[in-house]
């Protein structure tokens, strides 16, 4: 495995993600137990805008970028991989979302591409 390959895994669970909130907001939703409104639905197309120009970005970095300067962005990624899934256990210990088997997932595969960027980029 590449870090190249892990650039592009992780730009492939975004492309999924981007997905699922653009044709899944409904159930999403409905899945935290949540109401579901149209501003919700909207916003929800909106970030799964955001999420898919974050996973071109992930898949296309490594064409654009020699082997060293995607080991130095990597740092940052990092950084910001840690926030996110920082993010996502305080929404669960603060019961701002309900605990189950997907948020556990989320926060693992979360982890587990922390330590595959860390690992491929030294």
């Amino acid at each position: 495995m590449t870090l190249t390959l892990v650039y592009r895994l992780n730009g492939l669970v975004g492309l999924l993600w981007a997905a699922s909130m653009w044709f899944g907001s409904e159930m999403m939703a409905a899945s935290y137990g949540w109401e579901v409104t149209p501003p919700m639905i909207t916003m929800s197309q909106f970030l799964a805008m955001s999420f898919l120009f974050i996973a071109v970005i992930f898949i296309m970095l490594p064409n654009w970028t020699s082997e060293e300067q995607l080991k130095k962005a990597t740092i940052t990624l990092i950084l910001l991989q840690i926030i996110a899934v920082a993010l996502q256990v305080f929404h669960l210990t603060s019961g701002a979302i309900p605990s189950g088997g997907m948020q556990y997932f989320g926060i693992g595969l979360g982890i587990l591409f922390i330590i595959l960027f860390y690992w491929k980029s030294r």
